[in-house]
This record gives C-alpha cells, structure tokens and sequence, in this order.
C-alpha cells in the first residue's frame, strides 16, 4: 500500500496501523552492555600493548585523558562544551604524550604508534563486549529481527549513541544492526534533537521502510517526517534524560531498559538529599518506584508519575523488550486484518503473534471512557479507551492509537 501525501498532508487513513513496530532504536552503552568493564578491559589491553613495545607508562593513558580534557575543554568538547566529547582525539592525544614526553618519539612516529594503539583498543572493547552483555540480548535482537510486519520485510534495527562503539564489530550482534549513529560524527550528544534526526535521515532512506515513504521523501519537512515516522517507531535505552525523553519529543514510543544500571539508580535514591536535589536526579529517582501508593508522599507521586508520561513502557530485564514488542506488533497486526479501502472493508491474511505475559513489565496506565455498545456486541467487541475505535475484547492494545487497554471483567 502507498501513502497519499500532498502539500506535505498526512493521509490518517493510511496510518491506521501506526502501531506497527518498523524500527527499533538502542542506545547501547550500560542498556545492551556494562560500559564500565568493556572500558575497564580495553585500557588494560591498551597498556599491555606499550608494554609490549617496550614503552615507559609514568601514567596510564586513561589518567592522562582526565588531564588533558581539563587543561583543553574546548579541544576536546567544542562550542562551549556543547558538542559531544571527542574520545577518539582525546585517547589518541593521550597516547601520543606518553610516546612524545617519557619516549622521545618524534611527532610522526607517536601519532602513527597512537592510532595503531587505539585501533587495539577499539578492538579490545568489541572484542570483550560479549561477555558483558544484559540478559538474553542476543535471543531478544532475534525475536524482534524475526518479528513480522505487514510489508513482508524485516524490522530496521539500529543504534544511537554517545560513544564510539559500532555493535556491527561484535561478533554475535553484528548480523543484527542495519545502522549506527554516533554523537561524534554528528557532532551533537544526546539529548539534542539533531543526532536523532541524523538516525531519521539513515531510516527514511532504507529500503526496509520505503512502503511508508515511497520516492518523495527528500521533498518532506521536518515535522511531517517526525509525524510520519514516529508512531513505528520504537527507542530503547537506559537514560530517562537521554532517550526516553528525546523519543517522547520526537513522537516515538520508547521503552526504558534499566537492568544494568538498576543497582546505581537504587544508591542514588538512597543517598540523593530528598530536600535539595536536581531535576535529573529526581528523575533518576524513579528507579524506585514501581507502584505509586498514597502513603508515599507527594515526591514519591510525582517522580511516578513523571516516568508513565514519557515512557511507552519500562523494564527491568532486557529479555522482556522483545515481550513487550511482540504485544506491540500483535496489536497492529490485528489492525492489518481488517483495513478499509475506497470505503470497502477487506480482510488481510497476517501472521498472527502470540500473545505474551509480561508481569514484570510497567506500561501507561488508561484512563476510563464509557461506550454505549448491544449486549451482543459487548460479548466480543470493546472499544478503546483512548480513540474509541472498537477492538476486539481480547485485544490489549488499541491497534490505532498503541495504547494499553485495561482488563476486562467478566
């Protein structure tokens, strides 16, 4: 099916199924890996190799790095400290000091040495990146890759990312990311609004998306991209301030992943001074809460409250995305069976998904609505608490709008 725009309108009728999952987005440092070990081994094995070349260390390229970063901010992080870290240019200046100030190399030989050593560092990262994985990330990048759509063609799966690490140079992901996006070729870190657009502007060029498109997207703006796209869509990190919020600004449903930095969220709460602390902190807070209770006190409701606006859904273990998709697309699939063409209603065979049992899973909470339906029909239809558009009574999404139905009592 092709979408029907002109002057930049937007044909409702071709989005319906904007439940669809199209695309999937992952940061990746501390959601799909433990950042801190992958670091901590790659510098080892960056030592070991000037070792090996017989090089005098009086301090490891690692603290030589905080140094120079304070002595040359706008070097190393540009326009005001606006711009994103330059890593790459901080640990190669790092290593070429050492070579230049305790080896007497000249200027050339350090700078060709420095990036042969980087080159083994980077390779040391992806390398050990395996064996810091979350739970269940390689079988979770699976399901969604096999995850069916109603174009035939499989999810886009890709990353976007403050760091330098290219998850297509791990062995056991590799087969899975179509694209990456990273803040220093785009010069611009998260939050900022212009190294998801980068993302947007490698999505809409993929053929893998091209039913939604078709051939006139360099001719769209920026905000009818961002209406078109976001509702299939999906963005999954572990930053609150860096990803769920960017992917609610954008209209892209989000998914918080925080398994691997729940141990340094519950620390936070405990220690951060309930009186006087930051918005991000106090956001970071929210960690905690998994069920708002009105003995909790007012900040406790608020920071509750402040997650279920932004994030689409929230998880604990990794392995539970996939879940949480699956239920998402079954939703839209569904949609997909009974479409309306030229104001006919057709039926379209589809792949049907499981429904799965997420327990551990906090999605958005819906308001109630009241619907006047027959009693027959209220035995297999109900309508959706949100859009009112009429679903089937065992649907837990609106396969509209994406949201999340309450249970029904029988």
């Amino acid at each position: 099916m092709e979408q029907n725009l002109e002057n930049g309108s937007i044909d409702e009728n071709y989005y319906s199924s904007a439940s669809e999952v199209r695309v999937v987005t992952f940061d990746l440092d501390n959601c799909l890996w433990k950042t801190g070990a992958t670091i901590s081994a790659a510098n080892d094995a960056l030592a070991k190799f000037l070792e090996e070349h017989d090089i005098v260390q009086p301090l490891r390229a690692e603290k030589i790095m905080g140094e120079l970063f304070s002595k040359s901010k706008e070097r190393y992080s540009p326009n005001g400290g606006k711009a994103p870290v330059l890593l790459t240019l901080l640990r190669k200046d790092a290593i070429q000091q050492v070579l230049q100030e305790h080896n007497d190399y000249s200027e050339e030989d350090a700078k060709k040495l420095a990036a042969e050593a980087f080159d083994v560092w980077t390779k040391a990262r992806h390398n050990v990146i395996p064996a810091h994985l979350a739970s269940s990330v390689v079988e979770c990048l699976q399901q969604v890759r096999n995850m069916p759509t109603s174009s035939g063609k499989p999810i886009l799966i890709g990353a976007v990312t403050d760091g330098n690490s290219d998850p297509r140079n791990v062995g056991v992901l590799s087969e899975f990311f179509d694209f990456v996006v990273n803040a220093e070729s785009v010069g611009h870190s998260k939050p900022s609004k212009q190294l998801y657009m980068k993302a947007v502007d490698v999505v809409i060029e993929h053929p893998h998306v091209e039913d939604i498109f078709g051939p006139i997207q360099s001719t769209l703006s920026e905000d009818v991209v961002e209406d078109i796209l976001g509702p299939w869509w999906v963005h999954i990190g572990d930053d609150f301030i860096k990803d769920v919020v960017p992917a609610k600004e954008l209209k892209i449903r989000s998914i918080w992943a925080r398994e691997l930095i729940l141990p340094k969220m519950m620390t936070m709460a405990k220690t951060v001074d309930r009186t006087k602390k930051s918005m991000e902190a106090f956001v970071k807070e929210v960690a905690d809460k998994k069920v708002i209770e009105a003995e909790i006190g007012a900040d406790d409701y608020l920071v509750d409250s402040l997650q279920k606006e932004f994030a689409d859904a929230v998880v604990d273990n990794f392995a539970d995305i996939s879940a949480v998709l699956l239920e998402w697309q079954q939703s839209a699939m569904q949609k997909v069976n009974a479409r309306k063409i030229n104001g006919e209603s057709i039926e379209t065979e589809v792949e049907t998904v499981a429904v799965v049992e997420i327990p551990s899973v906090q999605q958005v909470p819906d308001a109630e609505r009241n619907e006047t339906t027959t009693k027959a029909e209220t035995e297999t239809k109900k309508f959706c608490m949100h859009c009112g558009v009429k679903l089937p009574i065992t649907a837990k999404f609106c396969s509209v709008c994406g949201e999340k139905q309450p249970e029904m009592i029988t």
